[in-house]
Formats: structure tokens, sequence, C-alpha cells
């Protein structure tokens, strides 16, 4: 199948005006609003990264369904590279270009001059794409593309600065609670935790066919085949051992040297793989403030999974607290980006937001006695922070230090 017969195929509407994308019926996403905005007043192109399965792909049709409304059908033009066929020839996205200008719209580039949304979808499968669309975008300001991706797009730091000033990067995180509560309104929390942030999970009914969801079709992608193609990991086995060591000790202070020893990894290939594996988006970082900028105190921190639904998969049986931190961590890095922890001596703060003056602790027991935020009112009075205490169960007394309970703290961030 020739270029020209593809584009046809994965545009229906250029041959059938009353077409509408299926997902169009599907509930929205919480980022939908903002990347339509995005998509229709901003001269950027706009890339939305996001795990595998986040819904990537759904969002981006129901962004073409509400431009099909009041948009000229040609305008509007869709591709996946995800279908390894398409991928066979180098130059594909190339010859894309060129056929959808000269042979859909008849035109040649400079004679554009209405807003051609172009839609690519997972293109980080592309060799070279960033220099490609940086060309188009130069010789075109009514080009505007919107393009996805299942990690960062930007793992080579080339990249990035390529298209520096061209391009916003949106990111997709797993479903939230909220998003969830839309999608199945009769889950419970603690169903969200433990499977309830992929789409396609909600519908599977069996915990090992989730199981296996999540491990061969999420993870499994992404560490066997998206960060060897992205970012050059040849010792694949190396790489996945890394990954599924880190489960078990989630919400644990990481010693790297003891883990790099631990696992037969040098020092710097070990960084190399944590910074690949925070670019997939698979893990999150945070990171220890506690004492000056050059000291070793610094470089201690927490890895947390992307969603806690992965510990579901961990080798070792992982505590609630851990669940619990994880989903935490999670809420604040997707609303606040940076999120750093206190660790000193034995003395420790789950959560630092240095920007909003704010330390978080959370603790999952039934009780919650004074030595268990004793600290956190010591930290924040020294540091003039706000202080807050997210518990996993309602808290009937009365402390003297705000409380919010862990299933709430997406609307308390709101």
């Amino acid at each position: 199948m020739n270029i020209s017969d593809q584009l046809r195929l994965q545009n229906p509407w250029w041959t059938d005006p009353n077409y509408q994308p299926t997902e169009a019926r599907l509930p929205k996403r919480e980022l939908f609003t903002q990347l339509i905005h995005d998509t229709t007043t901003l001269k950027q192109m706009i890339s939305l990264t996001g795990m595998r399965r986040t819904g990537k792909s759904t969002l981006i049709r129901q962004i073409i369904a509400s431009l099909l409304a009041n948009t000229p059908v040609i305008s509007i033009m869709y591709f996946s590279f995800d279908e390894p066929t398409v991928r066979e020839e180098k130059d594909t996205l190339e010859k894309l270009l060129t056929v959808y200008i000269q042979n859909i719209l008849h035109k040649q580039i400079h004679e554009i001059s209405e807003t051609c949304y172009i839609f690519l979808d997972e293109i980080q499968l592309v060799p070279y794409w960033q220099d490609i669309l940086k060309r188009y975008y130069d010789l075109s300001q009514h080009l505007k593309f919107v393009l996805t991706g299942s990690s960062s797009l930007f793992l080579r730091t080339k990249s990035k600065e390529s298209l520096a000033g061209r391009i916003f990067e949106k990111q997709l995180p797993p479903l939230s609670y909220m998003e969830y509560q839309t999608l199945l309104s009769k889950g419970s929390f603690d169903e969200y935790l433990d499977f309830g942030g992929f789409p396609e999970l909600l519908e599977l009914n069996d915990i090992s066919k989730k199981r296996e969801y999540l491990k061969y079709w999420i993870i499994g992608k992404i560490l066997e085949i998206d960060l060897p193609n992205l970012g050059g990991v040849r010792l694949v086995a190396e790489f996945e051992r890394l990954f599924w060591s880190l489960l078990p000790n989630t919400s644990q202070i990481i010693h790297f040297p003891k883990l790099g020893a631990e696992l037969g990894i040098k020092r710097n290939t070990l960084f190399r793989y944590l910074s690949l594996l925070q670019g997939s988006l698979l893990i999150n970082g945070v990171a220890n403030i506690a004492g000056s900028f050059r000291s070793t105190s610094r470089t201690l921190r927490k890895l947390y999974p992307a969603s806690p639904n992965f510990l579901a998969l961990s080798p070792t049986e992982s505590t609630p607290g851990a669940q619990a931190e994880t989903y935490v961590a999670q809420t604040l890095i997707n609303k606040f980006g940076t999120v750093n922890l206190y660790h000193k001596r034995e003395k420790e703060v789950d959560f630092v937001l240095p920007e909003q003056k704010m330390a978080i602790e959370v603790k999952c027991q039934n009780t919650i006695h004074k030595e268990d935020y004793k600290f956190l009112m010591q930290f924040t009075k020294e540091k003039n922070y706000q202080p807050l205490l997210i518990t996993k169960y309602p808290i009937v007394e009365s402390l003297p230090v705000p409380t919010v309970e862990l299933s709430k703290i997406e609307e308390y961030f709101k």
C-alpha cells in the first residue's frame, strides 16, 4: 500500500464528510480542554507525551472530532506510525508530508494560506523526525503539527535543542482518581490504587489479566522496544533488572553505590539508566534537599513508579505506605512538576514543595500519634512552610496540623 492509500485509509473524513471518530463519544480526559486550546491558538508545534496505553491516541482523535465541526476536512490530517510496515522506509515522513501537501491539498507549501492541522501519532518511531518537522515549520506558519510519543520525545538532548522555541510539550499521565471515577463510577479508591490508572485496565475483570496487561503491554513494551530504540540501551536484560529491582524499594531512600554494586552496574551506567527510566515516564524521582548544594546528602533520593498500579508487579509484596506515597508522588508531580523530600540524620519529611512553601507527610495507620507529625511541625516552623498531613483513613480527632484524606488530595490541590 502506497503513502497516498495509507493516508486516505487513516483519514476517512476526507471521503465521508459525516464521519465522526468513535472516540468522540468517550469521556474526555482533564487535559482535553487545555490541549484543544493550545492546538487552535498557538503557532508552535504541540507534543503529547506519556506512557503507552494512557490514551494519547484517543485524546488526539477527540481533538480531531472537535475540529471537524468547523474546519475543512482536508485541512485535518492524521497519521499513525505504529505499524511496522509504515516505518520500513526511512523517508516515510518526508513522503507523507509531500503527498499531503501536493496531492491532497493540491498546493505548494508556500501557497498554503489557511491553517492545516497535521496529527502525527507515535512520531518517536520515525528517524530524524525533529529535523524534518523543523524545516516544514520554518517554511510555513500555516502548518500546525500535533505530535504524540510513547515516552518523552526528548530523551536525546539534541532533539530538544533543535526545536527550541518551536514546540510545547504536554504530558498525559495515567488516570487520576477523579478521571477514574468519571470512567467507572462504581470503582472504589482502593481498586483505583490497585488497577485503575489505565483506561483499558477498567475493561478487564480478571486480576491475572490485569497484571499481564501492565507487565507486557505497558512496562514490557517500554523496556524492550521504546528505550532500546530511543536511548540506545544495548544490554536490555541489565536495564530490565534495574527497573524490577526498584519496585520493592519504592518509598525507600536509594543508596546508588549499594544499588549499583548489587546489580553489577557501573555508577555512570546506573545514572544513565535511571535518567532514561525517568525520561520514559516509567518512574518519578524525588530528590533530597537537605544539606548544602555540594553535600552528598543531596544525591539521596526516592524513586517511585509512575503509577501505584505497577506495585502489583513487585517481586515482594508492597506495603500500604508505599502505595500511598506513590499515589501522592504521582499527584504532586503531575500538578507541580518538581517535588523534593527532606532526609537528614534519620529525620525525614516525605514531600517538600519549596515554591509552594509546603511540607507533606503521609501516614497510613488508623490512629495518628503526636510522634507521627512532630518533626513535620518542627520543620515547617523553622522554614515558615505550611504543614500538611495526608492520612489513608479519615481522622476523627482534632490535630494541630492540617490533614486531608488520601482519596481527596486531588480535590485539595486542584
